[in-house]
């Protein structure tokens, strides 16, 4: 045997050099009888088709007993073919096994037979022929698939795939329409590779696929979204998706807030805003920076200076590069000189604001910019909406100015020594009145709880040293402050409590509080005074306790009787009860009695009755008609205001997520609370995932949730409508959309065209032997499973495979630094052990690839027999492909070559016959070697000879040819 290098380094030229023929006649078809094989790095020790770079050329494969042809189409006269081995007004047909033609050359593309039918290419659809070339599905198809073992195939039509018969009728249900390809194998049922588009799936649940062109990179804007298109180019695209801001630019980078987004083409640089405007086409800015959040600088081109731009791109004005260096930001407002004079850009304000009398900036309250004289003295105050208080329009009182706090977006400003002076707004109105502010000097001033636009300004009321003014009062949005001499003090009835987060008035929406809403309660000798917005009594009579209000009531308490009242004073009745709690509007839950065993109730006190009988162990706050319960220990569940069980009582617990879905604890055991069992249910009580340990539940800003598990992640509908096992998919977040992308997922396909085991992340082998048996390998380990999707046996750790045809499944693996193949049978004995990385185990005997690159075959022990080859096949027909140096020939079961080595490219026997070729030709051969037929170029054509050298296609040659 030559040296293995050598033979390695021939090798590598001669592929080298016919490679590039090959591809200096790839324009004009295959001058020669190789085509460029494509390489797999999954293929066995006995596949020879990875042995070699090419393949069968002038006549494919046996499949069926056909084997296509390419040759000069039978559609044509004969003498309007062209010679210039272009292979022009060729088309393909199809010969049996002894090498006649069985099939004429008809179509323009075909390949090969499988289970009866090849799929044919005419007039540029695709159908199906039976192998006597009758037409069995009409070409009608866009492509096509070959059929499976089932009886089915997958077809493509006006852009849908779809399963069809031998008939090519629709089979089944549609495929779904995030499946962008199904590929089918052999097998019953038969194992389908599902390949998926990208997804978006928006919060309730609504699905949009990718358009061709388009990849979505992020969200922006007014329901907008940043995309590039297929040449890698910026732009933005509408809420269908279809380009509002052409892809014209190198990249577009995005704001952390609702600014413009700075896109940059070889142009300049523009800003694109929110609702896809562009700004700036036409100027050829240098760059852009944001300065704040209100402003942009835009360099000129030429080093010129600076235009500033508003928040929507506008120029507001320009600066030169020594005013731009002295410019300063305060918050949102920029300061700078224009030669002797300060000015000012504030947000909001077309045009710069002169300045007149201001000195130096000293201080910034969150946008109010304060300025001091000379000699320090506060001298103007520069309001967040641009108004100017300086000069001849500074209130009298503001070099007294000392301490400044803001409180509500408004300025609190007080003297050096500490009194209060007056409260600024932004839009620079002084807000209180002399007597408010005198009343301020000496009694206690508080912040209200909630800051309502139009709500009062504070509450006065007595200091901690008892030392000041008596009573109280209420300082009005106007400035005015309202007081009577009876009060004591002044109790705010809203506050800000965070436990009154399922509570509607304290929740941004329709039914959010309103200032005239809002109610207090004044102290007295006597009793507490029920006090609106305005600090005017309501009709109500003097209480000894007013609760703050919760759902638009509160409770009271006068002559030993407890009432409700609603914002107007309106009272209620309650039942005569030990305890009462507001957890709806007009509801209370409420114990009857003090004991340890009294259980929790509820009682609607506007209707007057009764809504469920005291039986709970805890019920909680209502939120859209449903709260949590329990009856106990592992009892928690969900009611609605009837107190009827929404989700049973049987778990360890219950969290809201939002108005539709919960979080539901598995009862039982003694795990913490994050380690427990957890799942997702709606506001039907419908389990939406499988309870899973350490799930983790998050709501997005958009309102999507995903809900994260040990074993699965699901995407769960806002709405609780449904929810989306991802399984192994990946998901990002795009705006209100989840960007969902899955890798291929393998199901099994029964002849009706449905699911019989449906896809899921295992990667699945076809189904094969008698029982029918498959291999199913995920994270958790391979398993060998039944035509239902039964677990039949658990295989040891290891990559399993299971070669189609292979009496054994097998796996690869190293051991003391050499490559190992181990055999086990398919109910999981093991069967042997062998040296090298082993091919699929049929009629007795497999092929191995040892470390030193040889190629020897493996008995049924697992010993080495026979000698070692460069390639060698399986055995079929009693015959094995092997080569030697460059060329492939055919050896018997012990090693011998019977056909000698003289081929480029071959293929198995089957049916006692095999294809192969060199260059120039290509044959059908017998296992004698024997030629039953060839095809070769002649007279610039491809031609077809039978076995004793007739010409059998074309009937007859080009007159030209001939002559």
């Amino acid at each position: 045997m030559t040296s293995r290098v050598i033979r390695t380094t021939r090798l590598a030229c001669a592929i080298a050099a016919l490679g590039a023929s090959l591809s200096a006649h790839a324009q004009s078809g295959h001058l020669y009888c190789l085509e460029e094989g494509s390489y797999r790095t999954d293929t066995n020790a006995d596949d020879i088709s990875n042995s070699s770079p090419f393949t069968n050329g002038c006549i494919r494969a046996l499949s069926d007993g056909r084997a296509a042809v390419l040759l000069p189409s039978a559609l044509e006269n004969i003498n309007h073919v062209p010679m210039d081995q272009s292979l022009r007004r060729h088309a393909w047909g199809f010969l049996d096994e002894n090498g006649r033609l069985a099939i004429r050359p008809l179509f323009e593309d075909v390949r090969d037979f499988r289970h009866g039918l090849a799929a044919v290419q005419w007039k540029g659809k695709w159908g199906f022929i039976d192998t006597r070339g009758r037409m069995a599905v009409p070409p009608r198809f866009d492509s096509v698939q070959d059929y499976a073992e089932i009886g089915l195939a997958v077809a493509m039509l006006d852009g849908r795939q779809q399963l069809i018969d031998r008939q090519g009728q629709p089979v089944g249900e549609p495929l779904d329409t995030g499946i962008q390809n199904l590929f089918l194998a052999d097998g019953v049922p038969a194992r389908a590779a599902v390949q998926y588009k990208q997804e978006y799936r928006g919060i309730n649940g609504e699905r949009r696929f990718a358009k061709p062109g388009i990849t979505i990179t992020q969200s922006y804007g007014q329901g907008l979204y940043i995309a590039i298109n297929d040449e890698h180019r910026y732009g933005v695209v509408d809420g269908d998706w279809n380009w509002v801001v052409e892809p014209a630019y190198e990249d577009i980078l995005t704001q952390h807030d609702s600014r413009p987004a700075v896109a940059y083409s070889r142009d300049g640089a523009v800003l694109i805003g929110t609702d896809g405007k562009v700004t700036g086409a036409d100027q050829h800015y240098n760059s852009l920076q944001p300065v704040g959040k209100a402003f942009w600088s835009a360099e000129l081109d030429g080093r010129k200076g600076y235009a500033v731009l508003n928040a929507a791109g506008a120029v507001v004005t320009t600066m030169k590069p020594d005013e731009a260096q002295e410019s300063q930001r305060f918050q949102d407002t920029l300061v700078y000189p224009v030669g002797e004079t300060l000015m000012a850009l504030v947000p909001g304000q077309p045009a710069p604001i002169k300045l007149s009398g201001a000195s130096t900036p000293t201080q910034n309250e969150e946008g109010f910019v304060i300025f001091a004289d000379q000699t320090g003295a506060p001298a103007g105050v520069l309001t967040p909406k641009g108004v100017w208080l300086g000069g001849d329009t500074a209130p009298a009182w503001l070099p007294q100015a000392g301490p400044m706090e803001l409180r509500h977006g408004r300025l609190w400003i007080r003297k050096q020594e500490g009194g209060l002076l007056n409260v600024l707004d932004a839009d620079g109105r002084v807000l209180l009145k002399p007597e408010a502010v005198e009343a301020t000097q000496s009694m206690e001033l508080k912040a209200p709880p909630l800051n309502i636009p139009g709500a009062p300004l504070g509450i006065l009321g007595q200091g901690h040293c008892q030392c000041g003014m008596t009573g109280a009062g209420l300082i009005l949005a106007d400035g005015s402050w309202v007081t009577d001499p009876w009060w004591t003090d002044l109790i705010a009835l809203d506050d800000s409590d965070e436990r009154r987060a399922d509570d509607p008035e304290y929740q941004d929406g329709p039914n959010a509080l309103k200032p005239e809403q809002l109610r207090y309660a004044a102290e007295t000798e006597r009793g507490l005074q029920l006090l609106d917005a305005n600090g005017k009594p309501l009709p109500l009579p003097l209480q000894q306790h007013i609760g703050t209000f919760r759902h638009g009531y509160a409770l009271t308490y006068a002559a030993g009787v407890n009432r409700m009242i609603d914002r107007e004073g309106k009272t209620y009745d309650l039942p005569d009860v030990f305890q009462t709690d507001i957890v709806a509007p007009g509801v209370v839950r409420f114990l009857k009695t003090a004991s340890e065993d009294a259980r929790w109730g509820l009682y609607d006190f506007v209707a007057g009755k009764e809504l469920a009988a005291p039986a709970f162990h805890q019920i909680g706050h209502f939120q859209n008609g449903q709260a949590v319960a329990s009856l106990g220990a592992d009892r928690v569940g969900v009611i609605d205001l009837q107190g009827r069980w929404v989700v049973p009582a049987a778990h360890h617990g219950v969290a809201r997520i939002n108005d539709k879905l919960w979080k539901v604890w598995q009862a039982g055991g003694q795990a913490e609370d994050y380690e427990r069992a957890a799942a997702v249910f709606n506001d039907q009580g419908r389990a939406l995932t499988s309870f899973q340990p350490h799930l983790q539940v998050t709501a997005a800003a958009g309102g999507t949730i995903s809900a994260d598990g040990e074993q699965n992640r699901w995407i769960v509908s806002a709405d609780g409508s449904s929810a989306l096992d991802l399984q192994d998919a990946t998901y990002g977040r795009v705006g209100d959309w989840l960007e969902i992308r899955r890798a291929v997922r393998y199901g099994y396909l029964n002849a009706q065209g449905a699911w019989q085991i449906p896809p899921t992340a295992a990667v699945g082998s076809i189904f094969q032997g008698s029982p029918a048996r498959a291999l199913s390998t995920d994270a958790t380990g391979t398993r060998l499973i039944d035509a239902t999707g039964k677990t039949v046996s658990t295989l040891p750790g290891g990559e399993w495979r299971w070669p189609q045809g292979s009496d054994w499944l097998l796996r690869h693996y190293v051991a003391n630094g050499k490559p190992m193949t181990e055999y086990t049978a398919p109910d999981g004995k093991p069967r042997m052990k062998v040296e090298g990385t082993a091919s699929a185990f049929s009629a007795g005997r497999a092929v191995t690839l040892l470390s030193t690159r040889a190629v020897r075959a493996v008995d049924a022990k697992g010993a080495l027999s026979g000698p070692a080859f460069d390639a060698l096949g399986a055995l079929h027909d009693g015959l094995a492909a092997a080569r030697t140096d460059l060329d492939f020939g055919y050896v018997n079961g012990q090693g011998k070559f019977v056909i000698p080595t003289a081929y480029s490219a071959v293929t198995p026997f089957a049916g006692q016959r095999a294809v192969v070729s060199t260059m120039d030709l290509s044959k059908i051969i017998d296992p004698a070697g024997n030629a039953l037929a060839r095809v070769e170029m002649v007279c610039g054509m491809r031609t077809l000879y039978g076995s004793a050298g007739q010409r059998l296609w074309p009937l007859s040659l080009p007159a030209r040819c001939r002559r």
